[in-house]
């Protein structure tokens, strides 16, 4: 919002220069983001946060600075237009919870021809609102100044009667600024008895607006509830200054007094004859329930001692009814009933904030709290996200935060069969659904950064997927990582290696060791994923559960989104992991031996098959087992292939015997023969 220095100064003028006030406002919450001089004024440009509503005119900023420098408003004085003419507009408000009042007046025999004067025009312009018509401009006028939106129909235009009700399925309005909009259903809209006039609190209609030959007009001023207007201008691309006010709220008290304001202006510069003015309250309008404030709490919260007659008289100055209350405890306790306009003040936590921005949160001295406080207890068979989190950084992640909404025809690329939560106002449009898997918001990360020649990534992101099964929708908690470039950093040693599917699933089996898991991840060829390369796809089993997937991203779709391969996905449910509790074991002071064995095999069979057999084969005595060679060539016959395993034995009591090991792995060679017709390369 944007205010002319002068004008605010006519209605309160501290001792300050413009610096110390621009200042004063930002540490009071009304930061203020740009200060732009204008011939023999300043131009204020306010961020107000979405509770301050009230702020969003002259007199709400006014109210504040009167408030901080304890100075009385000099407000013009708002006088009741006696009625010339008897006549009324005939008032239905068929929605009673999104209109709450809604106020009309009739003026005929406006002079046609005549120019808003130019104080006013210069008044408008500083708060970069464009002069466009008498009529139009005091309402703008009186908008900025008292921070109510009015709206004006040309009375010839409209068919008997004002009806404030719900759009109907299929109607449209052609908005003033020529745009025609087909209106859904939950729309506010006034209406006569023929067609819609006005999007109820957003923008009026070109067919009915007053122009440069209106002589009859009809005053509108009316009390929407904030809930109603609140989106339904993004949802039509729209963003006026009326729907800034309205869906922060604005005072339930004023609507009759802009009506009068508007009325008087309109008389001084375009003449008339005014009708008695129409107040249809249609919900009585509500006093503000008193909220209990305790003395005590101001303190304890607060951290520092403010006296009680401060803090009363902070209450007088924010126009708040504070009476006091006896109580059995002998502790002063208030009785804080709020001003209209305060939409904020809800609780006691609200009003003791209140009081700190008052009295200045500089101006209130840092102090440790005292508090006796218990250790919690933690499971160690729960891992939290925050280790997970570290352990990835540790393997050389970087994390990422991105939104839960996605493009919708990208994640239909990647997720052809997954039915996704469609939003009703998305941002923009390339969020217009919830994402099903985070793999989507990561490639628009490589994407980017890809396209800023940062070509080596190793990103990760904890978030919410949403998808449904068997019609139920679930949010699951899961972490995705995605790793694209070269699995080294280019060095003079040797040439750069890109990252293959291997890496990612090292990266997986390395965070499960950072974790403490003694069970290792199963992986199983996977063929089913849509995103990924089908050859190049594993499922992450644990206790024979999915936990997981990772795999290759499809070539096709990395083609159609312009990326550089390879890249490689993975994703983790992270609910539902359980860590077993580590269970410490004296180390064995008695040497290792390494047998290593190298059998042929099907090309097919998955390696992880003959791990675990080789585990199940020997029981504590293995240590560890890993395959350090595959080889598939000259002297292996077609369709088989040659896995060479490093076996690690060790005895936890005693030293191991050469024929005792002999004896081991030839029970092994014997059942792997057995269960996979493997046979023992020579």
């Amino acid at each position: 919002m944007k205010l002319s220095e002068n004008w605010l100064r006519e209605w309160v003028d501290p001792p300050l220069t413009i610096h110390q006030l621009t200042e004063q406002l930002t540490m009071a919450g009304l930061e203020v983001n740009s200060l732009t001089p204008d011939l023999d004024d300043n131009l204020i440009e306010i961020d107000l946060t979405p509770n301050r509503g009230d702020c969003a005119s002259i007199l709400g900023v006014a109210r504040e600075v009167g408030i901080l420098n304890e100075m009385p408003l000099r407000s013009p004085e708002i006088v009741m237009i006696q009625p010339t003419i008897n006549q009324e507009m005939d008032i239905t408000v068929k929605d009673d919870k999104a209109c709450l009042r809604y106020v009309g007046r009739i003026i005929r025999n406006i002079k046609v021809g005549v120019q808003t004067p130019t104080w006013m025009q210069e008044k408008l312009r500083r708060s970069d609102i464009q002069v466009i018509h008498p009529v139009v401009d005091v309402l703008n006028y009186v908008m900025i100044e008292l921070g109510q939106p009015m709206h004006a129909f040309d009375l010839d235009k409209i068919s008997k009667k004002i009806i404030v009700r719900q759009a109907n399925l299929g109607e449209t309005l052609e908005l003033l600024d020529g745009r025609t909009q087909t209106l859904s259903e939950d729309t506010l809209v006034i209406a006569d008895s023929e067609k819609v006039l006005a999007m109820a609190g957003i923008m009026g209609g070109s067919s009915s607006g007053v122009s440069d030959n209106t002589q009859q007009i009809f005053l509108e001023s009316a009390l929407f509830d904030p809930q109603r207007i609140a989106g339904k201008g993004r949802h039509y691309g729209l963003h006026t200054d009326s729907q800034y006010r309205f869906e922060r709220g604005v005072d339930p008290k004023l609507q009759a007094l802009a009506i009068e304001r508007a009325t008087k202006l309109i008389l001084e510069i375009c003449g008339g004859e005014v009708g008695p003015m129409t107040d249809v309250v249609i919900k009585a309008l509500s006093v503000n329930q008193p909220i209990i404030l305790a003395y005590d709490n101001v303190i304890r919260m607060l951290g520092n001692t403010i006296a009680v007659s401060t803090v009363k008289n902070i209450l007088d100055r924010l126009n708040c009814e504070a009476k006091s209350i006896d109580g059995t405890d002998g502790k002063i306790k208030w009785g804080v009933t709020p001003p209209s306009y305060r939409y904020d003040f809800v609780q006691e936590i609200d009003l003791i904030e209140e009081i700190a921005r008052i009295v200045g949160y500089h101006n209130i001295p840092s102090q440790l709290p005292y508090a006796k406080l218990n250790f919690i207890g933690q499971s160690e068979k729960v891992v939290s996200t925050d280790r997970i989190k570290r352990a990835f950084v540790d393997l050389g992640y970087q994390e990422v935060i991105t939104y839960s909404f996605v493009d919708e025809q990208l994640q239909k690329l990647m997720f052809p069969t997954e039915k996704a939560l469609a939003l009703k106002n998305p941002i923009s449009e390339d969020m217009g659904v919830m994402r099903v898997s985070l793999w989507p918001s990561l490639l628009n990360v490589v994407k980017y950064n890809q396209h800023r020649q940062q070509l080596r990534l190793k990103l990760f992101e904890v978030g919410n997927r949403f998808y449904y099964r068997h019609d139920k929708f679930i949010q699951e908690k899961v972490l995705s990582g995605v790793v694209c470039g070269h699995f080294l950093d280019e060095n003079w040693n040797g040439k750069p290696q890109p990252v293959d599917f291997f890496d990612a699933k090292q990266h997986i089996e390395n965070l499960w060791r950072l974790l403490g898991f003694h069970e290792p991840l199963t992986f199983i060829s996977f063929n089913k994923a849509a995103a990924c390369h089908p050859g190049q796809c594993a499922q992450i089993l644990w206790h024979g559960e999915e936990v997981g997937i990772v795999g290759k991203l499809h070539p096709q779709i990395q083609t159609q989104l312009d990326l550089l391969g390879p890249i490689i996905l993975f994703e983790l449910k992270l609910e539902g992991i359980h860590r077993i509790p580590p269970i410490f074991k004296r180390p064995s002071r008695f040497p290792e031996i390494r047998r290593d064995i190298a059998v042929i095999v099907d090309e097919k069979l998955p390696g992880n098959h003959l791990i675990n057999f080789v585990r199940n084969s020997t029981g504590d005595i293995l240590r560890e087992v890993k395959i350090f060679d595959v080889y598939i060539g000259k002297g292996i016959d077609s369709g088989r292939k040659s896995v060479a395993l490093g076996l690690i034995l060790q005895h936890s009591s005693r030293t191991l015997v050469d024929q005792e090991v002999d004896n081991i792995i030839h029970t092994i060679v014997s059942g792997l023969e057995k269960e996979f017709d493997a046979k023992l390369r020579e």
